[in-house]
């Protein structure tokens, strides 16, 4: 199909232009002013409108089993990304005991397979350490998948790996040329908390995020800097939320180790005084939300490139699963949704209340993902040759967030009722319209497995 946008305003990582953009066979295939338009072209007015390259969600939880709920599968959730602007995103492989990490990839991708609106890639959970095998890493690298989780936490569900597993990790992902991404808490000292505070009986949402304060996060931090360093590997940290965390990689950074960081709309955004509320339960989610003087440092380390991602941990349950927790949050799916929020949220408390240049937004949203977890070059840019995955993003238009405009699985959201100005309305995917003018016009077979190659191409990076 070929499509000719025009009129729109151009906004890269680097620049900001207006000029017509001609899709064809997927790709952009000429960007300019005035263009000619073919014959038998779908020509869509983008006057007044700006032009993105499609967001990516490094960070996604798709069909997630906590507490006996399931969290929204690969149709709501894509449906929901989609009408949000992101054209791809990243999601977990995470092998049972005894499974081989190839086999559970299969069972995955069968899983997603004719359920995606937009594209979806994989991040591989090194789980259950003595399973593995030495060539599993390579191997998952050659099938496209060059990134890793693993966590310092949740022994239990058997997640959690010790230094010296992450060590070795790090060690044969550096080799093979793989990132591992780590979960970073310190299980002891909140197992230790956990059980002072259920012997005094306090065990609301509140008491959870006591639970698990920033230094909590800060020393797991610092100690899987510590592994990565000792093997001479990248590493990014997944959702940091305190401004121990940021102390600790502004100290990593100092000392040039090569470190990679996220942060998330929700731990930017949303007070822990919401969780003391009567509905406290539906903002639970591991990192804790917290206080503002955590924000601010958020904030900052964003501003100074210490975090260079912004993405959502989206995991998606229904409010009815949530509010099972209300009297022990040992019994809440921890977790919010945020996929269909991302790029409106981070427009109106970035770009709008001036923390974020329109290109800044764009870097840390879709150009930088991009580099980090090896979409480059088809994908987290708008230029000729690139994949065709664009959003056409109106700045003018003021939405009200509820889960009726976000299409997506769940009946609330963390950000009910919050007003903003500027929202995507048309999201195109490879060429497809998926969204057009805010309604549904793309099929859930669109989307598809990105294969995704070399890592960590952050500019002045190896």
């Amino acid at each position: 199909m070929t499509v000719i946008i025009k009129g729109g305003r151009l906004i890269t990582a680097i620049d900001s232009y207006t000029a017509d953009l001609l899709v064809g066979d997927g790709k952009i295939a000429e960007i300019g002013v005035d263009l000619a338009v073919p014959p038998g072209a779908d020509v869509y007015n983008a006057t007044g409108k700006l032009i993105l390259p499609g967001i990516i969600d490094a960070h996604v939880h798709v069909d997630l089993e906590l507490r006996g709920h399931a969290s929204s599968g690969f149709r709501a959730t894509t449906r929901e990304a989609a009408f949000g602007g992101v054209t791809s995103f990243l999601t977990y492989v995470t092998p049972r005991k005894g499974e081989g990490l190839m086999d559970a990839v299969a069972a995955r991708q069968a899983q997603a397979d004719g359920q995606c609106y937009v594209d979806y890639g994989l991040h591989a959970s090194l789980v259950h350490w003595n399973d593995r095998e030495g060539d599993e890493i390579p191997q998952l690298i050659e099938a496209g998948i060059p990134s890793f989780k693993m966590y310092t936490v949740y022994s239990d569900a058997g997640l959690s790996s010790n230094e010296d597993e992450l060590y070795e990790a790090f060690l044969l992902a550096g080799q093979h040329g793989g990132l591992i991404e780590v979960h970073c808490e310190n299980e002891w000292m909140i197992e230790s908390r956990i059980t002072r505070l259920a012997n005094q009986g306090r065990l609301s949402a509140a008491d959870h995020a006591e639970s698990r304060p920033g230094y909590v996060e800060g020393e797991a931090v610092a100690a899987v800097i510590r592994a990565a360093y000792n093997a001479g590997a990248p590493v990014y940290i997944v959702h940091v939320s305190s401004g121990e965390a940021v102390q600790t990689i502004a100290e990593a950074d100092d000392l040039g180790i090569d470190i990679f960081a996220e942060t998330c709309p929700h731990l930017l955004l949303l007070d822990e005084a919401k969780l003391a509320a009567p509905d406290g339960q539906r903002f639970a989610t591991c990192p804790p939300i917290r206080s503002e003087a955590h924000r601010e440092e958020l904030w900052d380390a964003l501003e100074e490139e210490l975090i260079q991602v912004v993405a959502t941990d989206h995991a998606e349950f229904m409010a009815e699963a949530k509010d099972e927790g209300r009297e022990d949050f040992r019994k809440i799916p921890m977790g919010v949704p945020g996929i269909g929020t991302l790029l409106p949220l981070m427009w109106q408390f970035g770009v709008v209340e001036g923390r974020l240049t329109e290109n800044e937004l764009v870097d840390i949203l879709s150009t930088r993902p991009a580099e980090i977890f090896g979409f480059c070059p088809e994908k987290g840019t708008l230029s000729l040759g690139t994949d065709a995955d664009i959003v056409v993003f109106d700045p003018a238009l003021g939405v009200t967030i509820s889960p009726e405009v976000l299409h997506g699985y769940t009946d609330y959201s963390p950000y009910e009722g919050l007003a903003v100005t500027g929202w995507p309305v048309c999201t195109m995917l490879r060429g497809n319209w998926v969204v057009k003018d805010r309604e549904l016009v793309g099929d859930h077979e669109l989307g598809s497995f990105v294969k995704r190659g070399k890592v960590c191409q952050r500019p002045g990076r190896a």
